[in-house]
């Protein structure tokens, strides 16, 4: 059941539990003789059918076919038919006046869901079913009418009635901007996460390649250096930098819109590229920092031949068939207890070497290179 439904009927149940209240009022006229029992008996089953109505209603989602589904105006007015019938023939002036109570708590029930126009109609039918009882047991039945006494009761039930009215408008007015208020405070809430997410969004990611910044990459690395120094050889973590070789000849020639088209598309080149543990990060430029899941010369030596094979098959609108991407790329490995600075100056060295060498080629730091088992020493 929808959430409005399961409300209504919450509603309905509550409006029912409120006439078992009354039920208890005419109960107790019985038991006290100023009611006969066939006419109990008349209000218990109108009573009832109009409930179970409301209730079998809202059960069968018929009430959504109504122009209001909550039908509170026609349960305040059509629960008040019974009570009116017992209002009728109850013998004593006096035992009128509790009916008078019921129906005021029979309109607070209106409160939360009718508007004030409807609240107005809701309390001109029951004032009007009040009065108009009082009427029929003056022309029938004259001698249990006090009429000077009706007149004061009928005008207090109209105060009241309308007090409660005002009352109740106040408060569904309050209600209403209470939850447009948490409504706009609930879209701004939205707004300011939003704002938040794209502001994380600046903060970690380069702009044009949408990869994570320097910033962000180097906070990777630490946070992969953290651990404890005691690992064994080889390193636990790979760290490469890539520099694009003669990419200033593609903007010089071509322009920078094309170089920009450039690093996107190398960008997505070199996440396809990389295996699911790890990492490329825009590092400057036409510059990539890249962690490896590499623990050896030969490992970094396959990893780097699939980052340049990658590489060789980027193309971007403007770029010449026949020009083919290439990058130096320098590596190494940081050791437990090492500086991370110490580590990516020894990265940059080796891809200072990297374009001495002719560039489009990948060079492991000699340092690395010393510290790894025999037998593998890798990359020309």
């Amino acid at each position: 059941m929808a959430r409005a439904q399961k409300l209504r009927l919450k509603r309905t149940y509550l409006g029912v539990a409120t006439h078992v209240g009354g039920t208890l009022i005419v109960l107790s006229y019985f038991a006290a003789g100023l009611l006969d029992l066939r006419h109990l008996l008349h209000y218990l089953v109108g009573i009832t059918l109009i409930c179970g109505a409301f209730v079998a209603l809202i059960l069968s989602n018929l009430n959504l076919r109504l122009r209001d589904p909550s039908m509170t105006a026609a349960q305040v007015i059509m629960t008040m038919w019974p009570a009116t019938y017992v209002m009728y023939f109850v013998t004593l002036p006096q035992g009128r006046t509790p009916f008078m109570l019921m129906g005021v708590v029979g309109v607070l029930f209106g409160v939360f869901a009718l508007n004030l126009r409807r609240m107005l109609m809701v309390c001109a039918v029951v004032f009007m079913t009040y009065t108009g009882v009082v009427l029929a047991v003056l022309r029938t039945a004259p001698e249990r009418v006090d009429v000077r006494v009706e007149t004061v009761s009928a005008s207090a039930f109209a105060v009241v009635l309308v007090l409660i009215t005002y009352i109740g408008s106040y408060m569904a007015s309050l209600r209403r901007t209470v939850r447009d208020r948490n409504a706009r405070l609930q879209e701004t809430n939205s707004r300011l996460e939003q704002a938040m997410d794209e502001l994380r969004e600046l903060a970690t990611r380069d702009h044009l390649t949408r990869l994570p910044n320097r910033r962000s990459a180097l906070e990777r690395l630490s946070q992969l250096t953290a651990g404890p120094a005691q690992v064994p050889v080889p390193a636990r973590v790979c760290v490469a930098l890539l520099d694009i070789d003669h990419f200033k000849r593609v903007n010089d020639l071509y322009g920078h819109h094309v170089g920009d088209l450039v690093l996107r598309n190398v960008s997505r080149a070199l996440q396809d590229a990389l295996q699911p543990e790890e990492f490329v990060g825009r590092y400057g430029g036409e510059e990539f920092l890249l962690i490896l899941s590499a623990a050896s010369g030969a490992e970094v030596q396959a990893a780097a031949g699939r980052i340049r094979a990658a590489l060789a098959e980027v193309r971007a609108e403007g770029l010449p068939e026949a020009h083919r991407l290439t990058a130096s790329i320098g590596v190494t490995f940081y050791w437990p207890g090492e500086n991370l600075e110490a580590t990516l100056e020894r990265t940059d060295r080796a891809l200072y070497r990297a374009k001495q060498e002719g560039r489009n080629c990948a060079v492991l730091d000699e340092g690395a290179v010393s510290a790894l088992p025999e037998g593998q020493m890798a990359l020309a």
